[in-house]
């Protein structure tokens, strides 16, 4: 099984959409939130505007991760995408370190329809969606309907190439648009196999307590200069002195591996399966190897209940 095989295999055209890794939403009152979120997270949300907002880690005092959310403002109120069903999670979180604030949380995820858009030609199919123009869109910028004031899209992290969430109040017939529509559809598998070819993690998968962000390949989340935040002791230090304990690799093997086995070297464990996508050809999938062994092409053992098995380490992303 060789990846490059499996990338000519899985060619992906220049505009897709999905109903895939979408977002839980939290709709937040009270103009205190970026401030809150900004004491409680590793990136810069100072900055946040109507036009552009920000994605950040919420980590524990152990510079664990407790999600990865973008907080975004609108002209009334702000929203805060969380991972999928992690919305409960994330306001008890908020909550603890309020003191004189005033901020509401309500969820309101189930108060709309959403899509995600991908591809080269991602922005001329929004541009069309909304009836907009806009030619430079920044990274989490929201972009709203001149004709629908319930639809707007937001740039967000993509896949591969460009990616957009696109959002409307729930029966809007967004999900019709598209599916009536010639642009290609990409179900939870195809959608899967796209997000480990990426190296993208998700919340419960390679996001989670277990890891830091610097582990997870979140170093673009963190912006050292902002000062204190829970957790900011502990990365600061895990940075300085070089002593991140793991690193997320991708791996492929012709036999079949599933999610939590261990990754063994000589007898030794130095890992674990976070994501794992299964196929006639045999599996892909994401792993935690500890950092002395993280090496590309190195040949390792999946060890399950029932066997060993065979597989090949590689660096992210895999789909170049």
């Amino acid at each position: 099984m060789n990846i490059q095989d499996i990338v000519n295999k899985h060619q992906v055209p220049d505009i897709w959409w999905s109903k895939s890794g979408l977002p839980g939403i939290i709709k937040t009152t009270g103009h205190d939130i970026t401030d809150l979120i900004h004491r409680l997270s590793t990136n810069n949300c100072m900055n946040v505007t109507q036009q552009v907002g920000k994605q950040t880690v919420l980590t524990n005092e152990k510079g664990r991760i407790i999600d990865v959310i973008t907080i975004l403002q609108r002209k009334d109120d702000y929203l805060i995408l969380t991972s999928s069903n992690n919305e409960i999670k994330v306001i008890q979180w908020l909550k603890k370190f309020i003191i004189m604030e005033e901020i509401q949380f309500s969820i309101v995820t189930d108060e709309y329809e959403m899509i995600t858009v991908h591809g080269a030609q991602s922005l001329d199919c929004i541009s069309q969606l909304l009836n907009t123009h806009d030619l430079d869109i920044p990274i989490h910028s929201i972009m709203t309907s001149l004709d629908l004031p319930t639809r707007f899209a937001i740039r967000i992290m993509p896949i591969n190439e460009m990616q957009f969430l696109v959002i409307d109040s729930i029966n809007s017939g967004l999900i019709n648009v598209f599916e009536s529509s010639s642009i290609p559809f990409f179900d939870e598998v195809q959608f899967e196999l796209e997000r480990i070819l990426s190296g993208m993690g998700i919340y419960g998968h390679e996001l989670s307590d277990s890891y830091n962000p610097l582990e997870a390949g979140l170093l673009h989340l963190i912006d050292f200069k902002k000062g204190c935040y829970i957790g900011q002791e502990v990365i600061a230090r895990l940075d300085s002195f070089n002593k991140v304990q793991k690193r997320l690799m991708g791996f492929i093997s012709k036999y079949p591996i599933s999610q939590n086995t261990i990754i063994l070297i000589d007898s030794i464990e130095i890992g674990i399966v976070t994501s794992a996508l299964q196929s006639i050809e045999g599996t892909i999938g994401l792993a935690y190897i500890r950092s002395e062994h993280a090496f590309p092409n190195s040949t390792v053992d999946a060890k399950s209940e029932v066997a060993s098995q065979l597989c090949t380490l590689l660096n992210l992303p895999m789909r170049s």
